[in-house]
């Protein structure tokens, strides 16, 4: 019967334990990995000492599936989908379950060779093995030299001075972050989730907020719901300026990187005057928002800063356009098979944003849609008119606010699914709770999906152009290794 059945009916024959969550026996997990017919996107897999975890899109909407691991071994996602690889390293770095006919090298994600154990988060660690591993590769780049904010290096294989293959190397980045939230109360947690990326200060604390709103079976109102998208909407300006910068300054156009950061800073000064953090950290809290905060002022001090700004920063992209052409392509069909989301999946033709599937969304004001070039200069000019549509949508709130909408409350399972559309894509918090407190968490940052892609953006390109092109994708390390 499973031989005829698609991917999503397959999941769904499992025993049902949460909103979108099927727990599957082996057999029912091998049928879903060997499904006929289309192969359902994959947004993220996990493992931990109990079960092996899936998160896939159907549509645009979430499906978890899991399996019991038994004797340290699952059946390795990567199997059917490419995109679960880093994540089956992770869960062997961190929990020591191995991942069976899994793709790849099997080579560490997290654990360098320096931490004090092996497993550490495992029933039963072990010890540790002694000694850095040294790294693959002919060349490396170091953090301070990848032009990205945090600790990640790439090592690269080089023939005739120009890049081959890449090998990211998280170690350092990994900040055991996760492990620090389990067992605490999502209140005790959100001050942590709120400081978990400076790519995402209102991303990440807004998709946790939701996954343990509907663990708990709440549907937060429209008001909330709507400081909740102001917020977001201007973060996504501040991050797309600050992308753009980077973006100009790796091909010399120091005049547009300018006139980005001035843009970026009187969005920083409008939040400051109006009594709030310049990057809106602490503002998202799990059942609504910090006290104190006048969203409407807020946004309106905004809108009017930014608003004037746009003329120029169009025209300026218009003049150094022609240096981005062609620079750092992801291919379309890359894009779709591993889910990269945000600008840079819809700048090559991947049309997913996750704000047209929430509850109130004003969906008129966006408008911005992706080429399928997939270069820098397509994802400068999709963060441009994104920055347009932020503004408008800031204006549509402002005239309907707290607009009444019939999202039904979910039943409450103690487990939930959170997603916000940040500015470099789609965040996702998977959350389980227990007597109030956390039992389970998983976090997929955007960043994830870009490591299957990075060799195929960045290959034929010397090393001395990499940062450019690692700015133009937008790619943030502390989301990378939590």
């Amino acid at each position: 019967m499973a031989a005829m059945m698609g991917m999503g009916r397959i999941i769904r024959s499992g025993e049902r334990v949460a909103l979108s969550h099927y727990h599957l026996d082996a057999e029912q997990w091998s049928a879903m990995l060997s499904a006929p017919g289309a192969t359902l996107p994959l947004i993220s897999c996990w493992a931990d000492d109990a079960r092996a975890y899936v998160l896939l899109l159907e549509g645009d909407r979430p499906l978890v599936a899991s399996t019991a691991v038994e004797e340290r071994r699952y059946l390795a996602p990567s199997s059917r989908f490419a995109g679960a690889e880093w994540g089956e390293r992770v869960a062997y770095d961190l929990y020591g379950v191995e991942a069976m006919d899994a793709r790849g090298n099997g080579a560490p994600a997290l654990d360098e060779g320096g931490w004090t154990s092996t497993w550490p988060l495992s029933s039963r660690p072990g010890p540790a093995a002694g000694g850095l591993r040294p790294l693959a590769g002919s060349h490396l780049l170091r953090p301070e030299q990848t032009g990205l904010s945090g600790p990640l290096e790439l090592s690269f294989e080089v023939l005739k001075g120009k890049v081959r293959s890449v090998e990211v190397c998280a170690g350092g980045a990994h900040r055991g972050v996760v492990s620090r939230l389990l067992g605490r109360t999502p209140e005790e947690a959100m001050p942590l989730v709120s400081r978990m990326t400076a790519g995402g200060f209102v991303a990440h604390p807004l998709a946790f907020a939701r996954a343990v709103a509907q663990a708990r079976g709440l549907v937060p109102g429209p008001g909330i719901r709507d400081v909740w998208m102001v917020l977001l909407e201007i973060e996504r300006m501040s991050l797309h300026l600050f992308d753009m910068a980077r973006t100009a300054r790796g091909v010399d156009a120091e005049l547009l990187a300018t006139h980005c950061d001035h843009a970026r800073e009187v969005i920083a000064r409008a939040c400051a005057e109006q009594g709030v953090s310049r990057r809106l950290m602490d503002m998202v809290a799990c059942d609504g928002f910090r006290d104190g905060l006048e969203i409407v002022p807020l946004a309106q001090a905004v809108h009017a800063a930014m608003q004037p700004r746009l003329a120029a920063l169009e025209e300026l992209h218009r003049v150094f356009a022609p240096r981005l052409d062609g620079f750092a392509v992801l291919d379309v069909r890359l894009a779709e098979r591993f889910a990269v989301g945000g600008v840079t999946g819809r700048a090559s033709g991947r049309s997913m944003d996750m704000r047209r599937r929430e509850a109130g969304m004003r969906l008129e004001a966006l408008r911005a849609t992706g080429s399928s070039q997939g270069d820098a200069r397509a994802r400068e000019e999709l963060r441009l008119a994104e920055i347009r549509d932020s503004l408008k949508l800031l204006e549509r709130i402002l005239g309907s606010i707290g607009l009444e909408d019939d999202e039904p409350a979910p039943d409450r399972t103690d487990e939930g699914i959170g997603v916000a559309e940040g500015a470099r894509g789609d965040v996702w918090y998977w959350v389980r709770l227990k007597d109030g407190r956390i039992e389970g968490l998983h976090v997929r940052d955007p960043g994830v999906s870009l490591l299957p892609v990075l060799g195929a953006m960045l290959r034929g390109y010397p090393v001395r152009r990499v940062p450019a092109a690692l700015g133009s994708i937008g790619i943030s390390p502390a989301g990378i290794a939590l």
